[in-house]
């Protein structure tokens, strides 16, 4: 009986771990002895992409694909998007990461060597791990192991700029709301828009792929409401993305049958 009560107990503790919908925090310093606290960037309107690496061989190619995702808002979110590159277990020396990640082609990586930043703490360990970290709720918009699609990093990355601060907008979606949430067998998203607009609504899974079309259409300004079936969608954490114009906003939830 012992043995099954702590079978139980390890697969309840990894099923949350799997679950890890929010960062957790450290601060430490980089492999250039400079001290970053992760939620003081979040909290500041960053987004991080963090990559955990060995480093090796297998490492390479996934994680040039999140630097490349990284590097793509350089232009347009200048500052805003910031590519950590991390030592697996924090004890490679700097020397040795720095150097991988010039070799290969990621030259606007801080690079850090601590075990204060555990992969753990977003789940079971990859080689590499991604995770895509924004806003102030400190929310994980991105959480894969070993192999990645950059269109959903790229779409995990605009998720969480638009969820940071300090994002100037123009009046158009001013309120957005969820209930029930959690969702069983449906859920009805309700907003407001200022102004007549084409509207999508979409929703992702954890790891920024699109799971089902909801909306797609004109409408006209003042209040909506749309029912969202749920019964197709597994249990887990999602997101719901509405589009108005050009501008995004996105809410999360979590299905639960």
């Amino acid at each position: 009986m012992k043995k099954l009560l702590l079978f139980c107990s390890v697969l309840f503790i990894g099923a949350s771990l799997s679950a890890q919908t929010t960062a957790t925090n450290f601060t430490c310093n980089d492999c250039a002895s400079t001290s970053h606290t992760l939620f003081t960037e979040l909290d500041a309107g960053k987004v991080i992409v963090l990559v955990w690496v060995m480093p090796c061989a297998t490492c390479i190619g996934p994680s040039q694909s999140a630097y490349a995702a990284a590097q793509s808002f350089s232009s347009s979110h200048p500052g805003r998007v910031l590519f950590y590159l991390a030592d697996d277990v924090g004890t490679t020396a700097c020397s040795t990461l720095n150097s991988w990640a010039t070799t290969n082609s990621m030259p606007n990586s801080t690079k850090f060597s601590n075990p204060a930043i555990k992969m753990t703490d977003y789940g079971t360990a990859g080689m590499p791990k991604v995770v895509i970290l924004g806003g102030t709720n400190h929310t994980v918009f991105y959480n894969a192991n070993n192999t990645f699609s950059s269109s959903a990093m790229s779409t995990a990355i605009t998720n969480a700029l638009n969820a940071g601060t300090g994002i100037t907008e123009p009046a158009n979606i001013f309120s957005i709301n969820l209930f029930p949430n959690p969702a069983n067998v449906s859920t009805s998203i309700s907003y407001s828009l200022e102004s007549s607009s084409d509207v999508t609504i979409e929703i992702f899974n954890l790891v920024g792929e699109k799971t089902k079309s909801v909306f797609s259409g004109n409408q006209n300004a003042g209040e909506h409401a749309i029912d969202v079936d749920c019964t197709k969608l597994s249990n887990g954490i999602y997101f719901v993305k509405l589009s108005a114009g050009k501008i995004e906003k996105t809410i999360m939830f979590s299905v639960a049958h």
